[in-house]
């Protein structure tokens, strides 16, 4: 005989179940928030370039902003539209290295960024932050609904750059992370990236531990691909 679920279970699962969605719906709208700005930032700096006859740090600076801005709504998006885990990590500290290895850049607004750097330096770092983001955008088209920030189990996705490598979102914040660095460069900047690019490191770990108890085939599959760069590591 079915055993029915209790009135006590009933809510503390309805109760789970509205917490998750006011979560989604804060984050969602930080996220969207984020992007408007960086939307607005971006008009700016191409507005900058046209009035000084296209000037070429300008205009590389406002394509990587508007590249930022479209990751940024993707983000906001799949938050909201994401599926719910199947598995998760528990404990303060995973949640804190991955809330930290994702977000910690936001502490350069502390910075003030290098109007003093050589032109050419100003269009290497927008240009890396240019192709980080637009790789995190392509990426995140193949994670899809399986997007997560906290070491969660959803899906195991093994299509487009995650046949090659297991973290491809990550390599791609790695890379805008230093042509951030370079826009802003001082003692601050550089220790920010280091001490981003170590919780990075922290969050695969979790990470991998997680999937690799959600999803028996994970460790198959670990051992077909790279964690961050093909050919080395």
């Amino acid at each position: 005989m079915k055993r029915k679920n209790s009135p006590k279970a009933k809510a503390k699962v309805d109760s789970s179940l509205l917490i998750d969605y006011i979560i989604r719906a804060a984050l969602g709208v930080f996220f969207a928030f984020s992007a408007g700005i960086y939307y607005r930032n971006a008009l700016a700096a191409f507005h900058s370039a046209a009035t000084d006859d296209l000037n070429a740090a300008s205009l590389s600076l406002g394509f990587s902003i508007f590249a930022s801005a479209l990751y940024t709504m993707m983000i906001a998006c799949l938050y909201i539209l994401r599926h719910r885990p199947i598995n998760k990590f528990v404990g303060i500290w995973p949640s804190v290295a991955a809330v930290l290895g994702g977000f910690l850049m936001f502490g350069l607004v502390w910075f003030p960024p290098r109007t003093d750097l050589p032109i050419e330096w100003q269009v290497i770092g927008s240009c890396l932050i240019l192709v980080g983001n637009v790789f995190a955008a392509y990426v995140l088209t193949k994670l899809g609904r399986s997007f997560s920030i906290l070491p969660e189990g959803r899906a195991l996705v093994v299509i487009g750059p995650y046949k090659i490598i297991r973290h491809p979102l990550y390599a791609a914040e790695v890379i805008s992370s230093l042509g951030t660095m370079i826009l802003f460069l001082s003692v601050g900047a550089i220790s920010l990236v280091v001490l981003q690019t170590v919780l990075q490191f922290v969050r695969m770990h979790y990470e991998e531990k997680v999937l690799s108890q959600t999803f028996p085939e994970y460790k198959a599959y670990a051992k077909r691909t790279w964690r961050l760069i093909p050919g080395i590591y």
